[in-house]
């Protein structure tokens, strides 16, 4: 008796069945029923609206972006992908970058807290597909700029034909290099002081460019 109890209790829908009190088709039908209400729920809930680039604007709308797809959002893409213009130059020109919203106040600096950062305009390569405004501000641009300024080279300059002011003819200090030529290098100690501070990175580009990286 127990053990019919028992198998009563684990399985009552065939216990149901066997006493004629339900229809087996119902059971049947119910099932099915559920399976596929289940089925449309899941198929409801999976569904993102797609939508394809508008040839007019360029870009697509965020709320129509799908982050388990196989595009990203425009601003998310690396440098590689975007044609970005240089940082604006308003050589401290407060007004101007209050106008502007953006650009650099001045370029160069050594250090991470000494470079100023700021944002420029990127567009999105033509053959690049991504969600989003295909042209945007990115920030975090080092106001930073190379010209054909090489550390090695002018510390060379410095040490082999420093005394004729070689050096700051290099890096375009036109008005201390020719100074430099009349006196023979300070008589020697200009010489010395330049090589000193050409080594502890206090002597730069008069235009206020960086070391180019590039050799």
């Amino acid at each position: 008796m127990v053990m019919k109890i028992i198998h009563i209790m684990r399985n009552p829908l065939a216990y149901l069945i066997a006493l004629d009190l339900i229809s087996p088709m119902r059971v049947v039908s119910a099932i099915q029923a559920r399976s596929e209400k289940e089925l449309q729920t899941t198929a409801v809930q999976s569904v993102v609206p797609i939508m394809s680039p508008s040839s007019s604007s360029g870009s697509t709308p965020a709320s129509d972006f799908n982050p388990l797809g196989p595009m990203v959002m425009c601003s998310f893409l690396p440098r590689d992908f975007l044609e970005c213009k240089e940082p604006i130059d308003h050589d401290n020109n407060q007004t101007a970058k209050a106008v502007k919203g953006f650009g650099c106040l001045r370029f160069g600096g050594s250090t991470y807290d000494e470079v100023e950062h700021t944002e420029v305009q990127c567009t999105v390569f033509p053959d690049i597909d991504c969600y989003g405004p295909r042209t945007f501000l990115r920030d975090g641009v080092p106001c930073v700029r190379y010209t054909d300024h090489y550390f090695v080279t002018t510390l060379i300059y410095s040490i082999l034909l420093g005394f004729l002011g070689m050096d700051r003819f290099c890096l375009g200090q036109t008005g201390t290099a020719v100074g430099k030529l009349l006196t023979i290098g300070g008589v020697g100690v200009w010489w010395v002081i330049d090589v000193i501070l050409l080594i502890t990175n206090n002597l730069l580009p008069e235009d206020g460019s960086n070391w180019n990286p590039y050799v």
